[in-house]
């Protein structure tokens, strides 16, 4: 993986897994909104508050996932940018897991994470043995599909934690000692809040660092539910924002489903799209209340089609632009938005939450932005 700059220039390189790189994707954790309109990160279980944090996933073809930590990411790329000018030639740390999916057969078509559960069912414990209770109780969720086999589409998931791995030097002194200002209070409240599993020990206190070629074993995640309809294969997978707890998986019968990921079960399908990509749009309608829409590119035919979530069988929209095009998902807030700053009893996130909306872009970086008025 590599990063750079608005103005081209290599920020940092990293080698995590020998393999193929299949996708890039962010993920931000759920956001709700507060009676005093500022936006808190938790997911609430019996135990207390488990906290979500923001990710970069680098999906690979043999059914490898590497959850980059976003907020120590965005840190180490900061570090970065304040000595592009220096002499200081040591590479950034940042935190990230490793996760390998439990498949009978090591390729995959893509994979997508989502984040621990969101709601408790207290009934859970009469349920122990049922995939539902996996994932209700699970800490990290997966929408695998493979590319073998007769699954057309898995969730995976599991409650254990997968062991830290990092990069060559240590984050937290180079912050202390080249940042000030906003930046170092950010730093601090995360980097030295007493979390038991911290990413930022001295290099001859931390033994797991990666080795090099990232050829170090992921942590493996078992299958909770396998969903059979041979010959139906899902092809590539799309996911909505957290608030709404939808996928849409694209598959080889040119169908589009819309997948519940908290109840999992298909609640809309959608016919006659071979070949298609999928991303998500949310507008506001007039009474100003946001309303979601699956955005779906033929490319085969060079037709996007615009769909209601709530009614998504037929399309709002349909208007032939051409084949060539990809389309993409824009994230909806840059890297490190979900850090809490501000001073006590006045924390906000660094940035709040837009709209989701998604881009085409061609072979010759021609960008065309997608917006339909309602």
């Amino acid at each position: 993986m590599r990063v750079f700059s608005a103005r081209g220039h290599l920020l940092t390189a990293h080698r995590f897994h020998p393999q193929k790189l299949q996708s890039i994707r962010m993920r931000m954790p759920l956001q709700v909104n507060a009676e005093n309109n500022d936006y808190d990160i938790a997911y609430v279980d019996s135990t207390g508050a488990v906290e979500d944090n923001e990710e970069v996933n680098l999906t690979y073809q043999d059914g490898v996932m590497v959850s980059i930590d976003g907020r120590s990411l965005y840190l180490a790329l900061r570090l970065c940018l304040n000595e592009a000018a220096g002499d200081d030639s040591d590479g950034p740390t940042f935190q990230y897991k490793k996760w390998a999916f439990d498949l009978s057969s090591s390729r995959i078509s893509d994979a997508a994470s989502y984040g621990p559960a969101v709601r408790r069912d207290p009934l859970t414990a009469l349920a122990k043995n049922s995939s539902s209770s996996q994932n209700l109780d699970a800490t990290s969720r997966f929408l695998v599909a493979p590319y073998h086999g007769d699954a057309a589409f898995g969730v995976f998931t599991t409650s254990e934690d997968a062991q830290m791995s990092f990069s060559a030097v240590d984050i937290a002194g180079k912050v202390a000692a080249k940042v000030t200002g906003a930046v170092l209070s950010i730093a601090k409240s995360y980097l030295w809040r007493g979390n038991s599993n911290s990413a930022y020990q001295t290099g001859s206190e931390h033994s797991g660092q990666s080795t090099p070629g990232g050829t170090e074993a992921g942590t493996l995640v078992p299958c909770a539910l396998a969903v059979h309809d041979y010959p139906r294969k899902v092809l590539n997978i799309s996911l909505a924002p957290a608030s709404y707890g939808l996928a849409a998986l694209a598959d080889s019968l040119g169908r589009v489903m819309l997948f519940d990921l908290e109840n999992c079960e298909v609640v809309h399908m959608l016919k006659g799209l071979r070949g298609s990509q999928c991303a998500w749009l949310e507008l506001a309608a007039n009474n100003q209340r946001y309303r979601m829409f699956v955005v779906v590119y033929v490319a085969k035919r060079g037709v996007l089609e615009i769909h209601a979530v709530e009614e998504a069988e037929q399309p709002l929209a349909s208007i032939n632009i051409g084949s060539g095009w990809k389309l993409i998902q824009c994230p909806t807030q840059p890297l490190g938005g979900s850090f809490v700053i501000g001073s006590v009893g006045h924390e906000r996130r660094a940035a709040l939450p837009a709209p989701a909306s998604c881009v085409l872009v061609d072979g010759s970086g021609r960008i065309a932005r997608i917006h339909m008025d309602l």
